[in-house]
C-alpha cells in the first residue's frame, strides 16, 4: 500500500517536471528588440495584396476559397498559376458581407496561390451554356 502511494507521488512529480519543461528552451526562435531586420525574407513569389488568390482547395467537394474575392464579379472566373498558365475555370458563389469568397471548380485542378481573374465575356457566354444554374433550366 505504501509502495503504491510513493510510486504515485513520484509519477506525479515526474509528470509535473516534464510538463513544466516543455515550454522552455530556444527551439530555434530568436526574440529581438528594436527595428533592425535580422536576415533576409525567404525567397518566394510576391503577390500584390489586392490580387484575388486561392487560399484553399478541396478537390473532393470541388470548391476553392479565395482571398480578396469581393473584387470579383459573380459568375465565371479563371485561375492561373505563377507562369500565367490557366489551371482551372471556377464559378463564384454569391458575395457575402463577411468572410472569404468561395467558388465551385468546374474544370481543371487549381492550386493554392493561383491568381483569379474574371473570364472574358465570350468565355462567360460559352460557359453559361455548358454550366446552367437550376433556375435557368426551369425557364
Amino acid at each position: 500500500m505504501r509502495l503504491n502511494k510513493i510510486t504515485s507521488i513520484f509519477l506525479g512529480l515526474l509528470i509535473a517536471v516534464l510538463l513544466s519543461s516543455c515550454g522552455t528552451g530556444s527551439k530555434g526562435v530568436r526574440v529581438t528588440e528594436g527595428r533592425e531586420q535580422i536576415g533576409a525574407a525567404t525567397p518566394g513569389t510576391v503577390i500584390v495584396s489586392s490580387t484575388s488568390t486561392i487560399v484553399h482547395v478541396d478537390m473532393f467537394e470541388r470548391i476553392v476559397t479565395i482571398r480578396n474575392g469581393r473584387l470579383l464579379p459573380d459568375g465565371f472566373v479563371v485561375a492561373t498559376n505563377s507562369n500565367g498558365a490557366q489551371t482551372a475555370i471556377l464559378k463564384t458563389h454569391p458575395n457575402r458581407p463577411v468572410g472569404l469568397r468561395t467558388a465551385d471548380i468546374l474544370e481543371g485542378e487549381p492550386s493554392i496561390n493561383d491568381s483569379i481573374a474574371p473570364a472574358g465575356s465570350a468565355e462567360s457566354q460559352r460557359l453559361s451554356k455548358i454550366y446552367r444554374t437550376p433556375d435557368a433550366d426551369s425557364e
